[in-house]
């Protein structure tokens, strides 16, 4: 399955490792992150909404940005590292840009985040490495305001402890301990150093996948105590999560099927408990990983609501053209302009 990715923000705040390719395009860089396959220079998104007529229809005026469909514009460097980041409002104006530096080794040194939309206020994210490559500070700031991530690594450069310092402060402290097969075992968060605000216990099974999680949460109106199952088929696929288990009847279920190549094909996802109300959501993909379907089940009679999407796709196998459809009817179309390094 494709996710776009937080381009390192998601990684960093979790205090995984951080670290760029220093050669050659990279299978493992932005532009796979992304769900591309090439070498891509650029990509420019535009959105617009579409206008029934008969058994087909027509292109209509230019939209703004709904859900994950924006008027945008991407650009990657020759090693595959994502450069820029636009998104567009329909007058042509740009509403957010970010803007990625690297340094000489391809280490992301910053990401200036700026919101022209509003009164162009801005955040640099400053990241700095150990030898190994690895991120050890991340400064948040503009003018007003720093935040600064403290990563501590162990002998083998694993995230052990992360702090997060504001005005002299540290408001939160997370912690991570390994197992002598480096699966994380535990990752507990507090508050002011010694205030439990997460506590979580993992376990692996002989083949270190994830097996079950144990999780305490302390909320401000109560403490909740639940658990996190994970199983698997043969081929080490996940084929069922159960997802905040308070009880043998009581959780979330979401089970997973896959294609022949081992892609994602079908994600199910069902509550399980004496709900008055609650929605069953089935979501299909197609073999390239593109999702082509979105159903929403709800548990009162209610009519069901499916979204479906068509794409084309050019020769390197990026999709080009995504058609939007809800309950049949066609509702927008996002096209794609990809340009490649030669």
């Amino acid at each position: 399955m494709r996710k776009i990715f937080g381009i390192l923000m998601i990684i960093c705040l979790s205090i995984f490792n951080c670290s760029k390719p220093t050669s050659s395009f990279s299978e493992k860089n932005d532009v796979s992150n992304y769900g591309f396959h090439g070498k891509i220079k650029s990509v420019k998104s535009e959105l617009f909404n579409l206008i029934p007529e008969k058994d087909t229809f027509r292109i209509g005026e230019k939209i703004n940005g709904m859900s994950s469909d924006r008027n945008s514009l991407l650009e990657f460097n020759q090693l595959g590292n994502l450069v820029s980041s636009k998104e567009f409002l329909t007058n042509g104006n740009v509403s957010e840009e970010i803007i990625y530096t690297y340094d000489i080794n391809s280490r992301l040194t910053n990401r200036k985040e700026i919101d022209n939309y509003g009164k162009g206020s801005f955040y640099d994210n400053e990241f700095l490495y150990n030898s190994k490559d690895s991120v050890t500070q991340w400064i948040i700031s503009n003018k007003d305001f720093k935040r600064i991530h403290k990563i501590e690594r162990d002998e083998n450069n694993r995230p052990i402890k992360s702090e997060v310092i504001q005005n002299d402060t540290v408001f939160n402290t997370y912690s991570v301990k390994y197992d002598l097969n480096n699966n994380a075992i535990s990752e507990n968060e507090f508050r002011f150093n010694d205030i439990p605000v997460k506590l979580l216990a993992r376990s692996f099974n002989k083949q270190n996948l994830k097996e079950k999680e144990q999780v305490v949460e302390y909320k401000t109106w109560d403490t909740l105590i639940y658990e996190n199952r994970y199983f698997y088929d043969k081929n080490k696929n996940l084929i069922l999560e159960k997802f905040i288990i308070e009880n043998d009847s009581t959780y979330e279920e979401i089970t997973y099927d896959y294609h022949s190549n081992r892609e994602l094909k079908t994600i199910r996802t069902t509550p399980k408990g004496n709900y008055k109300y609650f929605t069953i959501q089935t979501q299909k993909y197609n073999e390239k990983g593109d999702l082509i379907e979105n159903l929403m089940e709800p548990s009162d009679g209610k009519p069901k609501t499916v979204w479906k999407y068509q794409y084309k796709y050019d020769s390197s196998e990026n999709w080009i053209e995504k058609v939007n459809y809800k309950d049949n009817k066609p509702l927008s179309i996002l096209k794609r302009t990809i340009e490649y390094y030669q």
